[in-house]
This record gives C-alpha cells, structure tokens and sequence, in this order.
C-alpha cells in the first residue's frame, strides 16, 4: 500500500510542478480561454488536516485520532458534450494518531488511505459540477502498550462526494470537493474481549489546482 500511495503522490506533484514554469500562472480572461478541455488525464496533488472518527464497541475506549495526510490523485475524464465522465484514484499517506481516552495505553493510528472512484460532471462556460462515488480503503492499527501487543487491519468502505471545477486558465483547473468515507468495522485482537469491534468515517475537504493533459 505504501508504494501505491507513493507512485500515485510522485505522479500527482510531478505533473503539477512539471508545467508550472513554462506556463503563464495568471487566470485567463473568458474570451481568451477558448474551448476548455474538461476530458483527458488527470493529476492532482492533496494534502490536509483531519479527524478520524472512530466507531463501534471499542470507539468508547479511543479517542479519535487526527493528523495531516499527504499524497494525489490520478484519473482520467471524457467529455460528451456537456457531460463529463471519468474514473479517479487517490492514496495519501497519513500522520492520524489518537490515544486511548483513560491513559489505558491504548494508541490508534491510521497509516493510509485510498478511493477508487467513478465520476460524473455537468459543464457550463467555465464551470464544472460533478458527483464522485466508489471503493475505500485504510489501514489502521490499534496498540496496547501496557500490554505489548497490537494489531493492524485493512479497513474497507465506501466513499462519496461532489465538488466544483473551475478553469483557471489554459493549463491548470481549481477545483473544491468535499467527501464522506465510511470504513466498515473489523476485530481488533488488541482491545479487550467484548469491546473489539472498530470501524470509523471521515470528512475529506479538498481544494487545489489540478491540469489535465
């Protein structure tokens, strides 16, 4: 996974940060933009600050952890019209940690996450809304220290959201998403009996700019 979320940030920043310096960086004017390219492939590098919430019998015994998570996005969109229709992934590497809620030594942590997502647009002039859905996926840990013992699972859920693009000029689009993740529970050995059921949400608000090519 970690390999996955490191090709998917290299790719992301690389197509971000390869054209910056050959292109004009100041929005263009409407009638100077031409016919906008929604369709093609897609780079984009995210990165951000959240809360993790965690759920279940054994959320009671954790407290939520948070942190910063960095990585991209790859996809490709094809335009019909004044429809849109794509395919995206996204990995991110994260620094989401959170401690046990009765200093019980207890420690969680999410290592990474990922989507696999379908998405959908509507385009007017310079603008696009679209909806996104599909497959997610983390890795999270939970440790007893007092104990010495821990425990790591692939969590795997469902994610959904929306946002909108804008053409910011010939070469870069800015686009605003929010989405909502949902990791199903899965036993965790390390929390005690009865109390070892664990799955978790999260809000995602991502706002960048993003090329296409």
């Amino acid at each position: 996974m970690k390999r996955v979320v490191g090709m998917l940030a290299g790719l992301a920043i690389a197509g971000y940060a390869a054209p910056a310096g050959a292109v004009d960086l100041y929005p263009d004017f409407s009638g100077d933009l031409g016919p906008i390219k929604w369709g093609g492939f897609v780079v984009a590098p995210a990165f951000g600050y959240e809360t993790l919430h965690l759920n279940g019998s054994g959320s009671n015994l954790l407290g939520d952890p948070s942190g910063w998570r960095l990585g991209g996005e790859v996809g490709y969109d094809y335009q019909v019209n004044r429809f849109v229709l794509g395919a995206a992934a996204d990995g991110f590497y994260t620094w989401y940690d959170g401690n046990g809620q009765k200093g019980d030594g207890l420690e969680s942590r999410l290592f990474d996450f990922g989507t696999v997502r379908g998405r959908l647009g509507y385009t007017f002039g310079r603008f696009m809304v679209f909806g996104t859905g599909g497959y997610a996926f983390g890795d999270l840990e939970v440790k007893d220290n007092l104990a010495g013992v821990s425990d790591r699972q692939t969590l795997n859920g469902w994610t959904a959201g929306g946002g909108v693009e804008w053409a910011y000029n010939k070469n870069f689009i800015l686009r605003t998403e929010i989405a909502h993740i949902v990791f199903d529970s899965s036993d965790f050995s390390s929390l005690p009996a009865g109390r070892q059921d664990l799955g978790a949400d999260l809000d995602l608000f991502k706002i960048g700019l993003i090329t296409k090519f």
